[in-house]
């Protein structure tokens, strides 16, 4: 599927959706905040049973979750890592074992992996916070706008024209 049909697809997706919008909108976050986290071969079990324990909606959910795809996670790990790395690690870089212990190699994953999921967290709040709000606001505002347009197809005319035939 060509990306402009698939974005196209979801955004339709989204805007038909009826339920709350604030869960809607709470679905979408959910799912954003999963997809930019470090956790790939999890982002569709966590969203879906995240979002059945908190109750917001599970299909913006998986939307959500598509902001962790193969063209964007490569930049998202980098800069997951990095906050990471001068969080845990004030800044120093990782070395690599001088021998080809185990038990060494295994401390420099568990360092880097600990870098990466603590900067994940702390990058993925920003988006979560801001896809929450953009959603509600252009859910919010389809309806509205929806709504309006019903008005105006069903607005009977002001001043109905005289009665004729036999009953005036």
């Amino acid at each position: 599927m060509a990306w402009p049909r698939l974005l196209r697809y979801h955004w339709l997706k989204l805007l038909r959706l009826q339920d709350d919008p604030r869960k809607l909108a709470w679905g979408m976050a959910l799912g954003v905040f999963i997809g930019i986290t470090p956790t790939i071969p999890f982002h569709l079990v966590a969203a879906l049973s995240l979002a059945a324990l908190f109750r917001v909606s599970p299909v913006t959910a998986i939307i959500g979750i598509q902001v962790g795809n193969p063209l964007t996670v490569p930049a998202l790990y980098l800069g997951a890592y990095k906050v990471g790395q001068f969080l845990l690690h004030r800044g120093q870089a990782l070395r690599f074992p001088d021998s080809c212990d185990y038990q060494a190699w295994l401390q420099v994953l568990c360092l880097g992996g600990a870098a990466l999921q603590v900067g994940g967290v702390i990058i993925a709040i920003p988006p979560a916070v801001a896809s929450y709000f953009l959603t509600l606001w252009i859910i919010n505002r389809y309806r509205r706008l929806k709504a309006q347009k019903a008005l105006r197809v069903l607005r009977l005319p002001q001043n109905p024209p005289a009665a004729s035939g036999p009953e005036a």
